[in-house]
């Protein structure tokens, strides 16, 4: 720090009061540029865990995970929750146990670092409630695509909006003219599933098409499930112009589907999907129309809430936007057929 003020031509308090981001100490915009130049060609960077010590205030946010390290799209609820916590000065710590694992032990070890706060995330709803450790009592704790065991009424919860989202998938195949429909749809009574057949229904009701003529079946969310799916259908005789699948690997498994039967996508059959899930949905031949689930945003404002006193989402469910993706798998048909 006396470097940089030397070179910055100011005292070593200024430097200070620049350097610990002092809203409360004015400093002239040109000194504070000419401090963090100076810092920067010098690689000053200050002492962050000495800061803690002195303001006693913790400086890490822990994230407790189930399956989202190894998950393939879900960690960018990690990297939303990182930038949240950077752009206050704090980092984070990850603990991610598998889903029928306990992580009382990884916590504690959380609480004994000094934690600022505990972000618990999934990166589906279909998990078990969270058993939140004992070890948090009175740590400022958040929900990501998940619940705790003792209700949302009672914590912070924040979700997609999947029956949104469910919607706008159905909107691109109805918006295209198809009106025969199937839903390839994921767990049965999953509440991802269930919000996303209802944003189907929503949709279906917007060109009134009856939401009883809509063939839906379910599966697990695996490209096995939407393939075998796919062909029940058209075993059955069924012909439907369009599908939306209940992720972008079942959407996988239609289209391997419909090769097999000799179909193309989209001459044949639109294919939507969902979760725009990274080196998959984009890749695809012909590249998959999808909605994306807002995991970078969910990760970013539940970590930001635990940090920024200005920023305090309320206690129940908040829902996040998802991001519809048009692309090529879906066709609009000629008028003769609609």
């Amino acid at each position: 720090m006396t470097d940089v003020a030397e070179l910055a031509g100011v005292s070593q308090t200024t430097v200070s009061f620049v350097m610990n981001d002092r809203a409360d100490i004015p400093v002239a915009a040109a000194t504070r540029r000419r401090i963090l130049e100076a810092a920067d060609r010098l690689g000053y960077r200050p002492n962050r865990a000495a800061q803690q010590l002195r303001s006693q205030r913790p400086a890490t946010i822990g994230i407790v995970t189930r399956g989202i390290a190894s998950s393939p799209f879900a960690g960018q609820t990690v990297l939303g929750a990182q930038r949240a916590a950077h752009d206050a000065g704090f980092v984070c710590m990850l603990v991610d146990v598998p889903e029928s694992g306990s992580s009382d032990e990884e916590i504690a070890n959380l609480v004994d670092q000094g934690i600022g706060g505990v972000l618990y995330a999934s990166p589906r709803a279909g998990g078990p409630p969270v058993e939140v450790s004992r070890h948090l009592d009175g740590t400022r704790t958040v929900f990501s695509y998940c619940w705790p065991a003792e209700g949302a009424n009672r914590a912070t919860v924040i979700l997609p909006d999947d029956r949104s989202g469910g919607r706008d998938a159905a909107r691109m195949v109805f918006s295209a003219g198809h009106r025969d429909v199937a839903f390839v749809a994921g767990t049965f009574g999953e509440w991802s599933t269930t919000r996303r057949w209802e944003g189907l229904v929503d949709a279906a009701a917007e060109v009134e098409v009856d939401a009883d003529d809509l063939d839906v079946r379910y599966g697990d969310y695996s490209t096995s499930a939407g393939r075998l799916l796919t062909l029940q259908l058209w075993h059955e005789g069924r012909r439907p112009t369009a599908i939306v699948a209940g992720n972008d690997r079942m959407a996988l498994g239609c289209l391997l589907a419909l090769h097999e039967l000799g179909l193309t996508v989209p001459g044949d059959v639109s294919v939507v999907g969902f979760d725009d899930q990274e080196y998959l949905a984009s890749e695809l031949t012909p590249s998959l129309s999808t909605v994306g689930l807002p995991f970078w945003e969910m990760g970013y404002r539940a970590v930001r809430s635990l940090v920024d006193s200005n920023y305090r989402l309320p206690v129940g469910e908040t829902f996040v936007d998802c991001i519809p993706v048009s692309r090529d798998s879906v066709r609009r048909l000629p008028a003769s057929h609609i």
